[in-house]
């Protein structure tokens, strides 16, 4: 694997981990506050912006490994 796409992988591995974290306080968040008996919604809109971005960074992810195999 050439050091360039390891490095990418390596920098693309470190912000998934990031934003999984990220994630899961901001889930947690939420089910406070909603317990509380506060409004979500944008929190909830922040979530699914968030989720979608860790899809998309994951999906990069698999054709950089893909890449490297081949």
């Amino acid at each position: 694997m050439d050091l360039d796409l390891r490095g990418e992988l390596k920098n693309l591995m470190e912000e998934i981990k990031k934003r999984q974290r990220y994630i899961e306080d901001q889930v947690f968040l939420v089910s406070v506050l909603e317990h509380d008996g506060h409004n979500t919604v944008e929190q909830q809109a922040g979530l699914k912006f968030e989720r979608k971005q860790l899809a998309l960074q994951m999906e990069r992810q698999m054709k950089l490994l893909q890449k490297a195999r081949d």
